[in-house]
């Protein structure tokens, strides 16, 4: 205390109980701090965690990459399934867009499956559909017939699989949540360009049908990479374990229901901010995957004899750096992140409108480097300005419909690329009008009020494990209860509701061994408490006193 009586402020004291990180050598002998709980989670952010990690990236590697790279498959479908279809742009184009669509419009329902029946589970079902999908695909001899097996069976599957693979990671990472998201970040990203390299060759010398085997062999791998995923904590509940009687089955999914209903917060759409930001992005994403599925294509008709296929994996090389430079850049506090990501929106339309004037292959492959930062800039931004615009409070449910509302425009966007070019036998008109509609967001975007930003940055990897929190949250609760109690005591508004999920991952903050004789705590969870009781004091017209006495309270209530 002698650092903060320096300091002339009174720093609240929250008695929280330690148990120590799993595989940790700490003295249990010493007294450990008393508190509500007789036992608190903390994520023991190495050992198993680091395979989890690895096993992660391969999953996200594996999903994203597929999604990404279907632009290479495009071009030999068109091949295997032309047969003088005038409209076979069109019909291909829906194949790689049905699966994108379902896989994002998935996710939140994924999310809420590993919450309420198990990070495992779920996960192994989504690998399990998407290789059934792969697989199968391998053996369909009419175009049509794709859009179920990849488009949906495979949309599904890699929406399952791909939510509870960020979701895992809060149960073993907090400190290091950073590395984590990083690697994973960035592994996806070298993931899918070597598979841009790779995969024209297994087209040009086995065909498609054995890259689909190939392909659902990797997703066969996955499989293994699930049942890594142990978690580490699990929700308590008197509903019974999921077993073949009605009365199981209808318990779990009236529980579900329950929770899903809680969770899907259609209350966010009040927020104004929240609102144009969702329009804007939804907006730009209309054109935003055009160039992934028709360029290589472009590229071929206008340049034969050049390598089209490298212009995917010039797009993933500047995406992954990206991600990372613009991450770090986006914890400065003179940047502003809305503006940083309607300037990508621009840039894009802009370089997008620009792919069918380009008079050489090398032009094509500098808007390839653009687009690609463009893309990294737009991915790595989702977390932190949700986080901004929603607070804590409701970042995950923001990122949820957030990416349930990209599946439409990115399922709509690319067939129309494909109609414009099988009616007009060009791209060049395809191509410009994807262009507009990242300038039109980026439009929509200046209607957003300016928010308060939060430091560091909040990341998407974050923002999913958030997720996996919501039952353990009783950890935390125990001081917004007390506050209340204190709240209640001191005659001003009580605190409302618990500490939110993210809250769990962001601002509580377990003390180590070594902190306990020095009882100090975070600075953010100090100045969050002390910013509630001020806060409520001034509302309530009271003296200055009165935030005197919610500390002196506050101090006392943990003595005791």
């Amino acid at each position: 205390m002698a650092k903060d009586e320096k300091k002339n402020v009174d720093i609240p004291k929250i008695e929280i109980e330690f148990t120590p990180r799993f595989g940790s050598n700490v003295d249990t002998s010493r007294p450990a701090r008393k508190g509500p709980q007789e036992e608190e989670f903390v994520p023991p952010d190495g050992g198993w965690g680091w395979v989890v990690c690895i096993t992660s990236l391969l999953t996200n590697g594996t999903a994203f990459s597929i999604l990404n790279t279907f632009g290479i498959i495009y071009v030999y479908l068109i091949k295997e399934y032309a047969q003088g279809d005038p409209d076979i742009s069109f019909k291909t184009s829906w194949v790689g867009s049905v699966c994108t669509g379902i896989t994002f419009l998935i996710c939140i329902f994924a999310s809420i499956s590993s919450d309420r029946i198990g990070i495992r589970p779920t996960a192994f079902f989504g690998a399990a559909l998407g290789a059934v999908g792969l697989i199968s695909s391998a053996f369909i001899t009419k175009l049509e017939l794709l859009y179920l097996t990849y488009g949906i069976l495979l949309g599904i599957g890699g929406g399952f699989v791909y939510s509870p693979s960020l979701v895992i990671l809060g149960h073993y990472f907090k400190r290091h949540m950073g590395i984590v998201n990083g690697i994973v970040a960035f592994g996806s990203s070298m993931y899918t360009i070597i598979l841009s390299i790779v995969l024209p060759i297994i087209l040009e010398s086995l065909g498609i049908k054995y890259t689909f085997l190939i392909l659902g062999g990797m997703y066969c791998m996955l499989l293994v990479c699930t049942l890594t995923w142990k978690p580490l904590f699990h929700r308590e509940n008197n509903i019974p374990d999921l077993a073949l009687s009605k009365e199981s089955i209808v318990e779990h999914f009236d529980d579900c229901c329950s929770w899903t209903k809680k969770y899907l917060n259609v209350g966010l759409f009040k927020n104004r901010a929240y609102l144009f930001w969702f329009l804007g992005l939804s907006t730009s994403l209309f054109g935003y995957f055009v160039p992934f599925v028709h360029l290589v294509k472009h590229s071929q008709d206008v340049f034969p004899s050049s390598n089209a296929f490298i212009l995917i994996t010039c797009m993933q090389v500047t995406s992954g750096v990206g991600r990372l430079v613009f991450g770090k850049i986006a914890d400065f506090q003179f940047v502003n992140r809305v503006y940083m990501q309607q300037c990508a929106f621009v840039v894009m339309g802009i370089v997008t409108a620009c792919i069918p004037f380009s008079a050489s292959f090398e032009g094509l492959i500098a808007i390839c480097l653009i687009l690609g930062i463009c893309d990294g800039v737009f991915v790595c931004l989702l977390g932190p300005i949700a986080f901004d615009i929603v607070g804590p409070m409701e970042a995950s449910q923001a990122i949820g419909f957030m990416l349930g509302g990209f599946s439409l425009p990115l399922t709509v966007g690319p067939p129309i690329a494909g109609l414009l070019y099988d009616k007009l036998h060009s791209y060049e008109v395809a191509f410009v009008a994807a262009g507009v509609p990242p300038i039109l967001g980026a439009i929509v975007m200046c209607f957003i009020p300016r928010v308060k930003q939060s430091y560091p940055a909040v990341t998407e990897t974050q923002t999913f494990a958030s997720i996996s929190m919501l039952d353990v949250h009783l950890a935390s609760s125990s001081r917004s209860a007390q506050l209340n109690q204190l709240n209640q005591q001191n005659g001003i508004n009580g605190h409302p509701g618990t500490t939110s999920e993210l809250e769990v991952v962001r601002i509580v903050e377990l003390l180590d061994p070594a902190d306990q004789e020095d009882g100090k705590l975070l600075d953010s969870q100090n100045n969050d408490i002390k910013h509630r009781l001020r806060s409520a004091s001034k509302s309530s017209n009271e003296d200055g006193q009165s935030e005197k006495d919610s500390d002196s309270l506050l101090d006392k209530e943990n003595v005791s």
